[in-house]
């Protein structure tokens, strides 16, 4: 048999799957159950990095195992088009950003083909095709007529450098934004906002019931940041008046433990009482300071800092006591009320911040373990009539001395989406001649970009510089009427892609109801943990919105998620043109083939959690051999049937890989057979056709060509069922074998009785557990003894 040379064969079957229309996928199937695996679509910045090749040619591999499985499986493939890189490109090289992002988008799906994976073309969406946001719009529209959308003043973070307002999410830690660099500003401007804080109970309840793993629904939580409690007013009485300062606080029953209050800088009071305190420069100074630091940054900072407004005083309501009033970083504007008071005997922060500036001190929970601050519950002192009382049993009567009320506040704002910038959706308002916004009606969607728009930054709008534009809406609505000038922030493309997936090209609406009763929710949805408390969310509450208005009919758009990890530079870096660490796939599919590449990643460990993984040029390598070993191995078929017991344990040890996304010791797996039978002298050939089945998902060009070439099968080996085993005709020959790290047992594995060290120690490294001792280290030496021991130095 010729040799295995991947250019020819990898060219041959996608060419092949092509002219078959082998991956399009039919609503409905006669003998099927549907399965929608979906990953997150990519932005076409012109070049796939091997981050793509992670996201799309390892979870592929999950979809043509489902597949065989005897799914009926949607994996569809799709462009977030629009968005800042293409405009500001666009901009560095005198260009369109519209020419710049198809012709990227052109080149990507010749990337994306060679992944060998089984999209279903067919379904492709551009986001920024205005037979998409057409529906984009024509749902914004639904928000506005309901109230979900509406025009609003709220705190933003400006870039100044991109010149437009970016979410929360795009401030990296440092303050910066995560696409110019350039350091975040906040300012309150005017916008268009959707209410997601409508929807934040039901954001964090439907958690319970997904199918998630722990921390992206502690991530969803934790950004939603339910908290139940009371507000409180505390009286400052100045020369200008008498001033509340409403406090959120979850545990009113340490009250009479307030000793101090913390306005955020940006508290609009603090403006108020300025003129009042005796160190003016110096609270100007501070709050200028922190203008300029993003909430995480100033959440996650383990300095606070603070300044006194002195000369102010606040009364404690529940005892009369004057307390101090400070400004400090610590506290947000934008979370709770903008305003704390301060129980430095049993909250770690405040307690902090009070011995830093030496303030005030009170017990008022008796500890048990004598430790200042004590944050758990307790029998109350030094709290008059509420003294010896359980703190938790007193809160209630504690609230209502004080003059308070129960309530639930979050962290969560309102979703600021208007965006200072061109290569966006344009959203579908007009305003009268009195300046009152109208939703554009359906018939006049979409409404499309105009071209005539010069789109160079200066920190206004581009479209009102459009003539087209203006001239457009008064020729439709009428003298005086007025476009909106601003488009929509790109989260809202991506928050129901999945949706026109399923109906790509319907004229009447964004899908169809058969549609989505056939595929929704998703099966599956794999993704990148950045998107946790971004895409995910706003997805999430997308398809609320879309719900409760009675357009679909889930609650809830995706029934599991996992997130991946990253694949890191050979330095153990993330990858960066800065640092020379970069990894191009396109060298590696030339070198090895896309085969490899695919096996190479899904071999670096378990997917679908958040892991990083260093790039390793011989691991890649080491896949390519592989190949070669099974193609060598096609040459050798023979009669005897000897690998029958480990064949039927490879069969179920891979099957029960696959479904926990452990491709990894899959593969090992699959490397012992194929190390046996090279022992054997050779292989059935009825053992043959199940390891090349085996292989199928992982290297399908490769097992395609074995299948209908060397086999000489009529039909694709990917429509073949996944192979079943017999448990009569298992190894039973197999013990558990104690692992060592550095002579500590780490972990016990179960193998076969005739595994060499080669394979015994391919397993071990794949090891979840074990996995964490040597990931990233040099193993110094091995030593395996058959039956009792493996122990592994480092």
């Amino acid at each position: 048999m010729q040799g295995y040379n991947h250019h020819e064969i990898e060219k041959k079957w996608q060419d092949m799957w092509e002219h078959e229309r082998a991956h399009e996928t039919p609503d409905h199937h006669p003998s099927k159950e549907n399965k929608f695996i979906l990953t997150e679509f990519c932005y076409p910045s012109g070049n796939l990095h091997v981050g793509h090749w992670y996201a799309f040619g390892v979870t592929d591999i999950y979809a043509r195992y489902q597949h065989m499985r005897g799914y009926n499986v949607l994996f569809p493939v799709g462009f977030d088009s629009f968005g800042l890189p293409a405009e500001n490109a666009a901009i560095k090289n005198g260009g369109d950003p519209r020419t710049w992002t198809y012709a990227n988008i052109e080149k990507m799906r010749g990337q994306l083909r060679s992944i060998g994976a089984r999209f279903d073309w067919s379904r492709e969406i551009i986001t920024s095709d205005p037979e998409y946001y057409r529906w984009t719009q024509w749902m914004f529209a639904e928000f506005f007529k309901k109230g979900i959308a509406y025009r609003g003043s709220a705190m933003v973070n400006w870039d100044p450098v991109d010149k437009t307002v970016i979410a929360n999410e795009q401030v990296l830690p440092d303050g910066t934004s995560e696409r110019s660099g350039a350091l975040v500003e906040r300012k309150e401007m005017s916008q268009w906002m959707l209410r997601i804080t409508d929807y934040a109970d039901q954001l964090d309840d439907d958690l319970e019931s997904l199918d998630w793993p722990e921390d992206i629904k502690a991530s969803q939580r934790a950004w939603i940041g339910r908290s139940k409690g009371a507000e409180i007013d505390f009286i400052v009485t100045a020369a200008s008046g008498v001033h509340p300062i409403t406090i959120f606080t979850t545990r009113p029953d340490t009250l009479y433990g307030v000793t101090y209050v913390v306005l955020a800088p940006e508290h609009p009071l603090v403006e108020t009482l300025l003129e009042h305190v005796t160190n003016n420069q110096e609270v100007r100074a501070y709050q200028e300071s922190v203008r300029s630091r993003s909430d995480l940054e100033r959440q996650q900072s383990k300095e606070k800092t603070g300044v006194p407004l002195v000369g102010i005083y606040a009364q404690n309501p529940i005892n009369g006591i004057q307390i101090p009033v400070w400004i400090a970083d610590y506290v947000l504007p934008d979370y709770g009320t903008g305003a704390v008071m301060a129980v430095p005997a049993h909250d770690e922060r405040d307690f902090a911040f009070a011995q830093k500036y030496e303030l005030s001190i009170q017990m008022v929970i008796d500890s048990p373990i004598e430790a200042v601050p004590y944050t758990e519950h307790g029998t109350l002192i030094h709290s008059d009539e509420f003294s010896g009382m359980h703190s938790q049993e007193a809160q209630d009567a504690m609230v209502a001395k004080a003059g308070g009320k129960r309530t639930t506040t979050y962290r969560i704002r309102d979703w600021g989406m208007s965006r200072q910038r061109y290569w966006g959706c344009p959203i579908p308002i007009v305003y009268d001649p009195e300046g009152v916004p109208h939703a554009i009606p359906a018939e006049h969607l979409p409404w499309t970009l105009p071209d005539d728009v010069d789109h160079t930054p200066d920190g206004t709008a581009p479209l009102a510089r459009s003539r087209e534009l203006h001239e457009r809406t008064e020729r439709i609505f009428g003298a005086g009427w007025t476009p909106e000038v601003e488009t929509m922030d790109t989260f809202v493309d991506s928050s129901w892609y999945f949706y026109r997936y399923l109906d790509a090209h319907n004229q009447e609406t964004f899908c169809a109801s058969d549609a989505m009763h056939a595929w929704m929710p998703a099966d599956m949805y794999m993704g990148g943990a950045e998107h946790t408390t971004m895409h995910v969310l706003y997805s999430r509450f997308f398809n609320k919105a879309l719900h409760a208005l009675g357009h679909v009919p889930h609650p809830e758009p995706y029934t599991v998620r996992r997130n991946r990890g990253l694949i890191l530079g050979t330095d153990g870096n993330k990858m960066s043109k800065s640092k020379g660490n970069v990894i191009d796939p396109d060298e590696q599919v030339h070198y090895v083939g896309a085969d490899s590449v695919r096996m190479y990643l899904a071999f670096l460990g378990p997917f679908g959690v958040t892991h990083n993984y260093p790039w390793d040029t011989n691991g890649l390598v080491g896949m390519r051999r592989f190949i070669e070993k099974v193609w060598r191995l096609s040459e050798k078929i023979q009669p005897s049937d000897n690998l029958a017991p480990l064949v039927h344990t490879t069969i179920r040890d891979i099957t029960h890989d696959m479904e926990r996304f452990k491709f990894n010791t899959a593969l090992s797996k699959m490397m012992i057979l194929v190390n046996a039978a090279e022992k054997e002298g050779g292989i059935a050939r009825h053992h043959f056709e199940i390891l090349v089945q085996l292989l199928a998902p992982f290297a399908p060009h490769a097992a395609e060509e074995l299948w209908r070439g060397l086999l000489d099968h009529d039909s694709s080996v990917h429509n073949e069922a996944w192979p079943l085993y017999d448990e009569t005709l298992m190894a039973t020959e197999e013990y558990m074998l104690p692992v060592q790290i550095n002579g500590k047992v780490r972990a016990q594995i179960t193998v076969p009785t005739t595994i060499t060290e080669e394979e015994v120690l391919a397993l071990a490294r794949q090891h979840e557990t074990l996995a964490q001792w040597t990931d990233g280290k040099d193993i110094k030496k091995v030593i395996f003894v058959q039956g009792k021991i493996l122990n592994i130095v480092i």
